[in-house]
């Protein structure tokens, strides 16, 4: 009877946790909600110009050798990846003369920029500029 007993706690503890999982997955911010506001891309269009456009191009979709960071190209590398990860990519590498040079404020204007050039929509809120938040955010293709 107690071997019972643990295995339906056991389990009813499981399927809470995994009820807990679903409900916080289901509340993660959507690219689809707005995570960006226009102010902020428009910041980050004035350092992606300063900073990124000799490379990336003035209209984001690089070339041969240096990846775009707008339109399918970008959905395509980024996919399922998280803005955090994108964050992390910018944080570490870019600019790729002075790396690491940014500041997070920085670098999520930059995001809010590449958001805003790939057809996201703008929201109320202004993109954050930590990791933990930003690896809530999943990229997807944007809705058409």
């Amino acid at each position: 009877m107690k071997s019972t007993t643990l295995i339906l706690i056991a389990t009813c503890a499981v399927l809470t946790a995994v009820a807990g999982l679903q409900v916080v997955r289901a509340q993660a911010p959507s690219l689809a909600a707005g995570v960006y506001t226009e102010e902020q891309a428009k910041r980050g269009m004035g350092l992606y110009k300063e900073q990124c456009a000799a490379c990336h191009g003035e209209d984001l979709k690089g070339n041969e050798v240096i990846p775009a960071l707008t339109g399918d190209p970008f959905v395509t590398s980024w996919q399922g990846k998280t803005l955090g990860d994108l964050f992390e990519k910018i944080s570490m590498t870019m600019p790729a003369l002075n790396p690491g040079s940014l500041s997070p404020e920085q670098t999520a204007d930059l995001i809010a920029q590449i958001l805003s050039a790939s057809k996201y929509p703008a929201g109320k809120t202004a993109l954050p500029s930590t990791m933990d938040a930003l690896a809530q955010i999943k990229i997807d293709a944007p809705k058409r």
